[in-house]
């Protein structure tokens, strides 16, 4: 599964079927009243020749698939307006767009963030991002070494892919020394642009005006100083010591905030909820260490129903990383469910495996002014309850996920003694639940 529309009467799903030369788009609806199935026809794709598939996702309003050129043209498929089992055709020239070192990447590691996609850092560290504002697709890419510039002279990259007019424009931030890469990364949230650079000795968090990349609020801080505008204290998770159980531990000490931030791929990320601020998660991402042990029951596995990531393109499912140890081994080596797991690391030879480290703090910011919002008590984060109520339960759920709803957040889990999924809702202002062991 590539990706998946809401319509008012059905869900609409798609997946890619190639044969031989030929690419097709396989979609198929359910009625989301009576749970009927519905079979879509096959669409095959007018493809150019040499082109190279990067991903397909599907937004509110339609469905895309994306291809690349040998000149880096950017090939989009989209579903007509007139009939979903209908692929309309643009390409779009990116001569404007330096070439990067490596070929492919910039494309090799795009993820398509979702109005409803979980916030955290590890969706959050990828670096390039797609986003859909009505018939235009920006695409944002940080810190890629290009041709004919110093590799410590990197930039964040706009590029503008116009569905109407067939247009592409391609702009930058200011460039960015960095010794170590990558040191920065950036979200897009309606119409501002933030970016976070984190090195072992600075910290720094600007935003800017999307439309015009005017800049509009700057916070720095240097090595052993205080970032001011946390409002949570900072996370590490999945870094669990040699002789303790605990998989979130609390970094107190100054000097080892900076350098535990910048250890991994600096992330961001931003949302808002019902009220008049926005809260952001940053922090760093650190894949896990390379093994040969396709039994390490530690490693990173996505359930059914999850936003994939494949090493070439992105598929929207939406869901989250679990480790293998959560699942039901009967589940994982079974021949029949074993093929709903996307399980990268698990193939044996040099793939890498373990959940990584994530490291990470929560700010509240004033949605206008952009300062940080001072009061009395803790801040309310909503992701941190969520997270805080995971941790409570007396044993860790087999599955679990959590996905937005309006402006609320669901985590959903199997209760296995219980036989029972269960889904809390999270909302702003309102008490957090309380789990079965606190009651």
């Amino acid at each position: 599964m590539l990706g998946s529309r809401v319509t008012e009467d059905e869900f609409i799903f798609y997946s890619r079927f190639v044969n031989g030369r030929r690419e097709y788009v396989r979609p198929f609806a359910i009625n989301r009243r009576t749970g009927a199935f519905r079979s879509l026809q096959d669409v095959q794709l007018d493809l150019e020749r040499n082109v190279t598939f990067i991903g397909g996702f599907g937004d509110e309003n339609h469905f895309y698939m994306l291809y690349t050129d040998k000149n880096s043209n950017l090939h989009l498929y989209r579903d007509s307006e007139e009939n979903v089992a209908t692929m309309d055709h643009q390409m779009f020239k990116t001569e404007e767009m330096p070439r990067t070192r490596d070929r492919y990447a910039r494309e090799s590691g795009m993820i398509y963030v979702h109005p409803d996609l979980e916030r955290n850092v590890f969706t959050g560290h990828h670096r390039s991002k797609i986003y859909t504002r009505g018939d235009k697709m920006h695409i944002i890419f940080d810190g890629y070494a290009v041709r004919g510039k110093k590799s410590d002279d990197t930039t964040t990259e706009i590029l503008t892919l116009d569905w109407n007019t067939g247009k592409t424009e391609y702009r930058t931030l200011p460039t960015l020394e960095q010794r170590n890469s990558p040191s920065f990364n950036s979200f897009l949230h309606q119409d501002k642009l933030f970016r976070v650079q984190m090195e072992k000795d600075k910290f720094k968090l600007a935003a800017y005006d999307f439309n015009t990349l005017q800049p509009l609020k700057e916070y720095n801080y240097g090595e052993n100083e205080e970032i001011a505008i946390k409002s949570t204290p900072v996370h590490q998770r999945g870094a669990k010591g040699l002789f303790s159980s605990k998989d979130d531990e609390i970094i107190e000490k100054q000097d080892k905030v900076l350098k535990n931030l910048a250890s991994g791929i600096p992330a961001i990320t931003v949302d808002t909820y019902s009220d008049s601020t926005l809260q952001l998660t940053i922090g760093s991402y650190k894949a896990p260490d390379e093994r040969n042990s396709r039994q390490d029951q530690s490693r990173m596995v996505r359930t059914p129903d999850r936003y994939v990531r494949t090493p070439r393109g992105l598929a929207l499912i939406p869901g989250r990383w679990t480790p293998a140890y959560s699942i039901p081994s009967y589940y994982l080596n079974s021949p029949y469910y074993s093929r709903y797991f996307y399980d990268p690391y698990g193939q044996g030879s040099s793939f890498p495996t373990g959940p990584g480290i994530s490291t990470y703090f929560h700010t509240v910011l004033d949605a206008k002014s952009l300062t940080k919002v001072e009061q009395e008590g803790e801040v309310e984060v909503l992701q941190e309850k969520v997270d805080k109520y995971e941790r409570d339960l007396k044993r860790e759920p087999e599955f679990q996920t959590i996905y937005r709803y309006g402006d609320k957040l669901h985590y959903g889990y199997y209760d296995r003694k219980a036989r029972t999924f269960r889904i809390v809702e999270f909302a702003y202002g309102q008490e957090p639940p309380q789990t079965e062991q606190q009651r």
